[in-house]
């Protein structure tokens, strides 16, 4: 029995275009946003087979919350600059073939013959962005200039970063700070008829609460101040490598597996990772077996230490410091560099306002520009 080939990119294409002839709801899309989804299934197909995905399924009407422009079908005019000091803004007509005009909110300045695609993305929450693929040089070759400090950064549930420098950060866990108001939001969400209108709001309220309102934006927001601190201030950056995933399904306890997801460490390494190179600079990857248990002087193992213990004290030499500081001047070691001093004891970073977060009632609140209107 022979096997059936598969189609390739162009055919997929083709396939998609003669869909879209034959259904007068697809027409409303244009011709290559029709072609960029058959680019997708193929996209998802090739990593199947190459073992880096699962087997592409299909997806329903409701969760298809993306629109790419390729090359055509979009333009920006009218922009301009409005309000003045802190509330000025920089705006911009967008329109998109089939669909009609938007007024954007730009958060950066782009070259817009450039734009090599566009992306539309609807959030479940309801906001909608708009991401503009600009083609340019990477800017990923490391600067020639001999890097002279080195930061160590130890990930942790109880603080989230501690460096080598004696500073850390708090973690905020947002997700469990908000988890009361979320299950409260999921159990309405439960006795809605699927797909209704009120099902639909009651989606929306809930994705609110999670996307931008105490989870996600919060998480990101300070995962990229903290990245373009250390990398404004340091050249080198050394973190752990983690197995996050292992760590997660390793837990035994309920409470540590939400933890370990709220910490989002993946997300905050990759992060501090990117604004690392995009500058030019340095990123060590070091094992992360026993950074806690190991004495920073003498590189001894105090196999007693449990994960209750904060304080780490060597058996062999005496030395006596915090854990998470000790695990940070580790990394360091193992990566060939000595801190100037060793810090005595831990200070905080600046508090969260200074990074672009504000207190609002007890829960950090991020100050974002507004998304996109409909115009």
């Amino acid at each position: 029995m022979k096997e059936q080939a598969l189609n390739d990119k162009t055919e997929l294409r083709q396939l998609a275009l003669d869909l879209r002839k034959q259904n007068q709801e697809f027409q409303a899309l244009h011709s290559q946003v029709t072609q960029q989804v058959a680019d997708r299934f193929y996209e998802a197909r090739q990593r199947f087979f190459e073992g880096l995905a699962n087997k592409p399924k299909k997806k329903k009407p409701h969760r298809y919350l993306s629109l790419v422009y390729p090359q055509s079908g979009w333009k920006l005019s009218d922009t301009r600059e409005v309000g003045q000091g802190k509330n000025k803004k920089r705006k911009a007509r967008l329109y998109l073939s089939k669909i009609g005009f938007f007024t954007l909110v730009m958060h950066r300045e782009l070259p817009e013959n450039q734009v090599s695609q566009v992306c539309v993305k609807l959030n479940p929450s309801g906001r909608i962005h708009v991401i503009f693929l600009v083609e340019e040089p990477e800017s990923q070759e490391l600067s020639s200039k001999e890097p002279k400090k080195a930061v160590g950064v130890d990930l942790g549930i109880t603080r989230l970063a501690t460096l080598s420098d004696g500073r850390y950060l708090e973690n905020p866990k947002p997700l469990e700070r908000s988890l009361e108001r979320i299950r409260l939001l999921q159990r309405r969400l439960s006795r809605k008829k699927f797909l209704s209108n009120n099902w639909l709001k009651a989606k929306r309220r809930l994705a609110k609460q999670y996307e931008y309102e105490h989870v996600k934006d919060l998480r990101r927001d300070l995962f990229f101040k903290l990245g373009v601190l250390l990398a404004q201030e340091y050249d080198v950056l050394v973190l752990e490598d983690l197995n996050v995933q292992g760590l997660i399904q390793s837990g035994t306890k309920k409470r540590g597996r939400l933890r370990l997801y709220d910490s989002s460490f993946s997300e905050l390494r990759a992060v501090l990772e990117w604004e690392f190179r995009k500058r030019g600079k340095l990123v060590l990857p070091v094992p992360a077996y026993n950074t806690s248990r190991e004495c920073f002087l003498c590189g001894g193992i105090n196999k007693g230490l449990t994960l209750e213990d904060r304080v780490f004290h060597c058996p062999y030499c005496g030395f006596t410091i915090d854990r998470d500081l000790n695990a940070s001047l580790v990394l360091l070691k193992r990566a060939g560099w000595e801190p100037p001093v060793v810090p005595e004891e831990l200070r905080p970073l600046p508090p969260l306002p200074s990074l672009g977060l504000k207190r609002r009632q007890g829960v950090a609140m991020i100050q974002e520009a507004p998304a996109l209107e409909r115009g």
